[in-house]
C-alpha cells in the first residue's frame, strides 16, 4: 500500500508514483525543487483544473478517443454530403434529410471544404492510434509514448480552429446543421486546448523525473567504481611488489603469521647429550 506521501508530486499536489519513488527517499540530497529549472521546462499547469495531472491525463486520453470517433463520423458525413450535392447532380426519390444546407457556390470554396473534411478524417485516425499508445504510456509512466499524441493533437487543434472559422464563414448559419456544428466545435476546441496543456505538463514532469533518475544512476555507478578502486587495489610496498613477482609476495602474510606462531609455541628442550670433561 502506498502512503499518503506517495500522492505528492514534483510540481503539483498529486501526481505519479515515479515522482515519489525518486524524490521521497532522497533526504538531504538535491531534488527537482532545489534545482533551477528553465521556464520552458516547467509544466504549464500544476493541476488539471479539476483534479491532479495524472488523473487529468487519463481523462484527456479517453476524451481524445471519443474525439477521434466523433471527428471521423462527421468528416465522413460532410464528404458524403458534398459528393451527393455536387453542382449538376440530380436526385430523385425519398430522402431522410434535404441537401439544402450543403454549399454549392464557388468550386474553389467547395474544394477547400472537401479538403478540410478529408484532412480531418486522416487526423482522426492518427488521434485514435496515438491515444491508444498514450494509454499504455500512462500506465507505464513512460514519457516517450507521449510524443506522438502531442504532435498529432498539436497539429489537429489549430487545424480544427481554422477549419471551424472557415466553415462558419462560408456556410449559412440559418440551417440547424451549421448551428449545431458551430457550437459543437466551439466547445470541443476549448477542450482540445485544455487536454493538450494537461498532457504536455505531465510530459514535462515525467521528463524531469527521468533526468533525475539518470543522474542518480550515474552517481551510484561513480560511487561503486570509486569504492572498487579504493578497496580492490590497495597500495603495496616495493619490497612486496618485488617478492610477488618471484611468487613469494602472495604468501608473505601466511609465512609471517606462521613464524610468529612457531615462536610463541616453541619450548626449549633440555640437552641430554653427555658432555666430556675437560681437564
Amino acid at each position: 500500500m502506498r502512503s499518503e506521501g506517495s500522492r505528492l508530486s514534483v510540481y503539483s499536489h498529486a501526481s505519479t508514483t515515479r515522482s515519489t519513488r525518486t524524490l521521497g527517499h532522497n533526504r538531504g540530497q538535491k531534488t527537482l525543487k532545489s534545482q533551477k529549472t528553465k521556464w520552458w521546462q516547467k509544466p504549464l499547469v500544476t493541476t488539471a483544473f479539476y483534479t491532479d495531472l495524472t488523473k487529468g491525463a487519463w481523462h484527456a486520453t479517453f476524451y481524445t478517443l471519443f474525439l477521434s470517433f466523433w471527428t471521423g463520423m462527421w468528416s465522413i458525413f460532410d464528404i458524403y454530403c458534398l459528393v451527393e450535392a455536387s453542382p449538376g447532380s440530380n436526385h430523385t426519390g425519398y430522402y431522410i434529410f434535404s441537401f439544402d444546407f450543403v454549399y454549392v457556390g464557388n468550386h474553389h470554396v467547395r474544394n477547400l471544404l472537401m479538403m478540410s473534411s478529408l484532412f480531418s478524417l486522416v487526423l482522426a485516425v492518427f488521434i485514435f492510434i496515438t491515444s491508444c499508445i498514450l494509454l499504455d504510456a500512462l500506465r507505464l509512466e513512460k514519457e516517450t509514448g507521449f510524443k506522438g499524441w502531442l504532435y498529432t493533437m498539436g497539429v489537429f487543434t489549430p487545424w480544427k480552429i481554422v477549419a471551424w472559422v472557415y466553415h462558419s464563414i462560408v456556410n449559412d448559419i440559418i440551417f440547424g446543421y451549421h448551428i449545431f456544428q458551430f457550437f459543437n466545435w466551439l466547445i470541443l476546441n476549448i477542450i482540445d486546448v485544455g487536454a493538450w496543456v494537461v498532457i504536455y505538463s505531465l510530459f514535462l514532469e515525467l521528463n524531469s523525473i527521468s533526468k533525475l533518475e539518470d543522474m542518480a544512476k550515474i552517481k551510484m555507478v561513480t560511487l561503486s567504481s570509486r569504492a572498487g578502486s579504493v578497496y580492490g587495489s590497495r597500495p603495496t610496498s616495493p619490497h612486496t611488489r618485488s617478492m610477488s613477482g618471484m611468487g613469494v609476495g602472495d604468501n608473505m602474510g601466511t609465512l609471517k603469521s606462521s613464524k610468529s606462531q612457531m615462536e610463541y609455541d616453541y619450548v626449549p628442550r633440555p640437552d641430554f647429550a653427555p658432555r666430556r670433561n675437560q681437564y
